[in-house]
């Protein structure tokens, strides 16, 4: 059944925080995570090592719970995708406030993941659903407010650790404290009888997912033999969708996925979120080695916040696809030479350079190619695409973090945070491509 969504008289500047609130929470899943991993490590009685997999496995149902939503926006309608990603959210707390052992704990973070998955795909598709005239105003708020979680994610880990290690892993709960303030806007009009495509969303999930783990190998310890098994299996997956969608081209796969722009705009996505990944791995250490505290860094990085919320605001008024690729063409060059710039000079001013202009192109990013999609989609199959959109750019944003670290370990953090300079340099070169005339 598809649902779609009625306008309200809410003005853009409220839809926009609204959804970002919504949105929002689903970013701590990692970055402020992160922060309590070694005491829940301690905790839960295993290495550090194994206890990356409660890092791994949001990253992963985040990526996966996105694509699928999107879909179920199409198929289902906002409200009942909301109360699937509520329920979802809910049990996964819960889990992790009870968790004993590593596995309940990977269980409950699978659960948030999934439910956070659902919570972005409904903020964006909703966002992509208002009236023309409101939708670059929703959009800029809404990158803004994703720049300020973005920022402030270490401060909120760094805080929700000091009165508890399960506090900082169910921080992506806090999407249902905006669940009420989105409910409104979520509301159906008209019901459209449809088939699930339920064979088509099974081999997205497994595809999805054997991708990301492969992504993820070198930061697991997968041995030679599972990483090649991993990749033959997922190129096999991949293969067998491509053919399912050309078949079923109103299945759950969309056909707009084909589309040049599409493709461009997730690399130009997947290139920001990639660099943006491995700027928030790399700079806390950075600046742990010159001796700041997790709080000192989580602080630091609120101007940025700040300044990249500004910046997405002031982005969302260029009108036309012309004067959106300058701002974003311009925005990801400069974090590209940012990044340089930070790999060369250690100092904290460098660093804080590099996160502030990396949030703002993450916002930016963000906002300008889900308006570039939204207008070339129909709204029938804008849900699923934007889902598959934001899979695109999870998995640049995998790629990054695991590349930084896999030559963390060989080469020094400040040669590998200049390698992946290079993400944002391609994201350049896809964002002028797909912003450019549609064909």
């Amino acid at each position: 059944m598809t649902n779609i969504v009625v306008p309200t008289e809410a003005s853009a500047a409220s839809v926009g925080w609204r959804l970002g609130a919504l949105y929002g929470p689903a970013i701590y899943g990692v970055s402020a995570a992160a922060v309590a991993l070694p005491v829940a490590a301690d905790r839960l009685h295993t290495a550090p090592a194994t206890a990356v997999w409660i890092l791994t496995i949001h990253a992963l149902g985040l990526g996966v719970g996105a694509a699928v939503a999107g879909r179920a926006t199409d198929i289902w309608g906002p409200p009942r995708t909301l109360r699937l990603g509520a329920a979802l959210l809910a049990a996964g707390a819960t889990l992790c406030a009870f968790a004993a052992i590593l596995a309940v704990a990977v269980a409950g973070r699978a659960l948030l993941a999934a439910g956070s998955g659902a919570m972005t795909a409904t903020a964006l598709t909703l966002a992509a659903g208002r009236p023309a005239t409101q939708r670059p105003a929703v959009l800029a708020r809404l990158g803004a407010a994703m720049a300020l979680f973005s920022a402030t994610a270490p401060l909120a880990g760094a805080l929700a650790v000091t009165t508890s290690w399960r506090a900082a892993l169910v921080l992506p709960a806090l999407s249902l404290a905006a669940l009420p303030l989105c409910w409104p806007l979520a509301q159906p009009r008209q019901r459209v009888q449809a088939r699930v495509d339920w064979i088509g969303a099974g081999l997205l999930v497994v595809t999805a997912a054997g991708l990301l783990l492969t992504i993820q190998s070198t930061a697991l310890d997968f041995p030679p033999p599972a990483v090649v098994g991993l990749v033959a299996g997922t190129c096999a997956l991949a293969v067998l969708m491509d053919r399912h969608r050309r078949r079923h081209p109103d299945g759950f796969v969309p056909a707009v996925i084909s589309q040049r722009r599409f493709v461009l705009a997730g690399l130009a996505g997947a290139g920001v979120y990639g660099g943006l990944f491995a700027c928030v791995y790399a700079v806390p250490q950075l600046l742990t080695r010159l001796d700041y505290s997790a709080q000192d860094i989580g602080l630091l990085l609120v101007p940025s916040a700040i300044v990249a919320a500004v910046a997405a605001r002031l982005a969302g008024r260029a009108s036309g696809d012309a004067a959106r690729r300058q701002v974003l063409v311009g925005v990801t060059a400069l974090f590209s030479v940012s990044l340089l710039l930070a790999a060369w000079n250690h100092r904290p001013v460098a660093l804080m350079g590099a996160a502030t202009v990396g949030f703002a192109a993450f916002a930016i990013a963000q906002t300008t190619l889900t308006a570039a999609i939204t207008a070339g989609v129909a709204p029938r199959q804008r849900g699923g695409a934007l889902g598959l959109l934001n899979l695109m750019f999870f998995i640049g944003g995998a790629v990054g973090a695991s590349a930084c670290s896999a030559l963390w370990q060989p080469w020094g953090l400040p040669v590998a945070l200049a390698a992946v300079a290079a993400l944002p340099a391609v994201a350049v070169v896809g964002a002028h491509a797909a912003l450019s005339k549609a064909e």
